[in-house]
């Protein structure tokens, strides 16, 4: 059996264009998509939120739903492009780079995709997924900037080239 490629999707339109980039690389491997959440303490005290107006029990079922229909949803997409795909829901108490990474060692996955929409000196910031992976990932981690990250990157390197040629 193929090792899996983990596709990191939570719906976002970065983990959506990671997804589509990882089909279009990869036509025929094998993907798990992970989609990770936390109890709602578990995210508060990560990252420094207020708590809810609402029952925290009830939050905690939405979040549990939200994150079952993100990598639903992921999977399906993957399948309507032609991979074999499987949806992962992995709860966690601690970093979510380090669930991904669990799972990576489990499943003996071949590669780690996640997407990024951050980009200057935003892609550095605590709690960017992709980085932590990048920094501590046992297997190979593929980041895939969203198409607006990129364009912007596009654009930064362009205008230091000018002012190196404005400089000679």
């Amino acid at each position: 059996m193929a090792r899996p490629v983990i596709v990191c999707y939570d719906g976002s339109k970065a983990s959506i264009e990671a997804l589509d980039y990882a089909v279009a690389l990869l036509p025929s491997a094998p993907v798990l998509v992970v989609t990770v959440w936390r109890e709602l303490t578990e995210e508060m005290l990560a990252s420094g939120a207020a708590p809810p107006a609402g029952d925290p029990v009830e939050v905690n079922v939405q979040s549990r739903r939200a994150a079952r229909e993100a990598a639903q949803e992921g999977a399906e997409r993957a399948r309507a492009a032609g991979l074999k795909a499987e949806p992962l829901v992995v709860e966690t108490t601690g970093p979510i780079w380090k669930a991904i990474e669990r799972v990576a060692h489990e499943r003996d996955a071949s590669l780690i995709v996640c997407g990024t929409g951050r980009s200057g000196l935003k892609t550095v910031m605590p709690g960017e997924v992709a980085i932590a992976l990048v920094q501590h990932a046992s297997r190979p981690v593929l980041v895939v900037p969203t198409s607006r990250a990129a364009a912007e990157r596009r654009k930064a390197a362009e205008r230091d080239q000018r002012s190196r040629e404005a400089i000679r």
